[in-house]
């Protein structure tokens, strides 16, 4: 059975979507919008324990507080056992204002040189934010993408509202994770 939930944001109202054993998919608002006249219709879905607490979470996490989303349960059955390593990695790993590169994830996951298959396993995220893709950049600090609606232009709206600076369309990197965390 599936449940919902939703939450509220200053750019618009965003869904959480869970099985009885967690949550499976993530909608946010397309932050790079002042303001979302498109309202979501809430699916024909009971809330459950598990969505309104995420929901909450994400929703004080939009409010501007510090959450670290970690006791939500996830269920990701749908990808690959690399994908999963990939965002177990970063969930785990990558807090609050934090960035690193691909190139770094990769090596984590002990596959120096697959920066680009961490992309493309970021990109399949299903539960952005609570998996906090959005913290990966390119090694020279250009963001390159970010598969949420609003695209690059969420992905910087986010990182700033967590407090990491930019220097024109590149982040500054003042804080990254790599240096204190051992390899998978």
């Amino acid at each position: 059975m599936m449940y919902c939930s939703s939450f509220l944001t200053v750019y618009g109202p965003g869904i959480v979507y869970a099985t009885e054993w967690g949550v499976v998919k993530v909608e946010i608002p397309d932050l790079s919008r002042s303001n979302n006249t498109v309202h979501k219709m809430l699916p024909d879905f009971e809330p459950s324990g598990i969505t309104v607490h995420a929901a909450q979470m994400l929703q004080r996490y939009f409010q501007g507080e510090r959450i670290d989303f970690r006791d939500i349960p996830l269920v990701l059955d749908t990808l690959t056992q690399f994908q999963c390593k990939v965002l177990n990695v970063i969930r785990n790993n990558l807090f609050y204002g934090e960035i690193c590169s691909y190139g770094q994830v990769a090596e984590l996951c002990g596959s120096p040189g697959a920066a680009r298959a961490v992309g493309g396993a970021l990109a399949s995220n299903p539960v952005p934010i609570i998996i906090p893709c959005h913290r990966v950049v390119a090694s020279d600090g250009r963001l390159t993408g970010f598969s949420a609606p609003g695209g690059e232009n969420t992905k910087i709206a986010l990182l700033k509202m967590e407090g990491v600076i930019f220097k024109g369309l590149l982040v500054v990197k003042k804080q990254l994770f790599i240096q204190r965390i051992p390899q998978c």
